[in-house]
């Protein structure tokens, strides 16, 4: 059974005074900025603050692990941008990670970045900058199962990125999987999706309930991950594949998995 581990940083009755144009670095946990922690404006001082984050995987088969966010300010003010919460779920073969933002000035938007196991080497892994308005969380359907990865979130300012600590996280082994195409019924083309752990050869093939092949969608190598191949119902000539049922057939290695899809013309 796996075990959630906590770790809480917290400074009662501690007040530092701090010069003007000093920098610190402080943790900003789940609920600062409404329970009266942090930054008090305009005095430079650094009031009591806790730092809250689950390490590690959580039970139940969740695999979620959230953080706080470290950030070094000029403590000449209020805190211009802060992230609040940065958390990441695995579900449905993806890495969802969520975030929550406090900011006392507009900012330009976000970005992620991924790392493989406990390296540095972060790259960012959305296309465009997200919107700061609608969008706070992100959904990593790259990442592959058996691996780990660390993930930070970088808020987009006028005078540069700040970014999150990390979050790592270890995702479950998937073995080999042919998915549900879809849609099913479909009219006129379908996408048939499949895992593989591992790089092999693959070879997928559609046919009729009469056991005819009616045409090879894929026949080669393949990395290892998430594959989706597109039918659009025709046959390997060319012509249209009237309604009816059919099969696709997954064959790596000795392996062969199959699954039923219909045609609704």
């Amino acid at each position: 059974m796996k075990k959630t581990l906590f770790f809480t940083v917290l400074f009662l009755g501690m007040l530092t005074l701090l010069m003007p144009g000093v920098h610190a670095q402080y943790n900003v946990p789940h609920g600062t900025f409404s329970c009266g922690g942090g930054i008090q404006s305009g005095s430079h001082f650094m009031y009591d603050t806790a730092g809250q984050g689950p390490i590690g995987v959580s039970s139940g088969g969740s695999y979620i692990v959230k953080s706080g966010f470290w950030y070094v300010a000029e403590l000449s003010s209020t805190v211009d941008v802060a992230i609040t919460t940065f958390e990441a779920e695995y579900s449905d073969d993806a890495v969802v990670l969520r975030w929550n933002i406090a900011a006392t000035e507009p900012f330009e938007g976000f970005n992620v970045y991924r790392a493989e196991g406990d390296g540095e080497d972060f790259h960012r892994i959305n296309e465009g900058l997200l919107s700061p308005e609608s969008i706070d969380s992100y959904r990593d359907e790259t990442a592959i199962p058996g691996r780990s990865y660390g993930y930070r979130l970088g808020a987009v300012t006028a005078d540069g990125e700040i970014f999150s600590i990390t979050v790592s996280l270890s995702l479950p082994p998937k073995p080999l999987t042919l998915y549900q195409n879809f849609p099913n019924p479909f009219n006129p083309s379908t996408s048939i999706t499949f895992f593989l752990p591992e790089q092999q050869h693959v070879r997928l093939v559609v046919y009729d309930v009469e056991g005819r092949k009616i045409r090879t969608l894929c026949d080669g190598m393949r990395d290892v991950g998430k594959h989706t191949v597109l039918w659009n119902g025709t046959n390997a000539a060319g012509n249209t594949a009237g309604s009816g049922v059919y099969y696709y057939r997954l064959e790596v290695g000795k392996k062969l998995m199959t699954k039923k899809m219909v045609i609704l013309r």
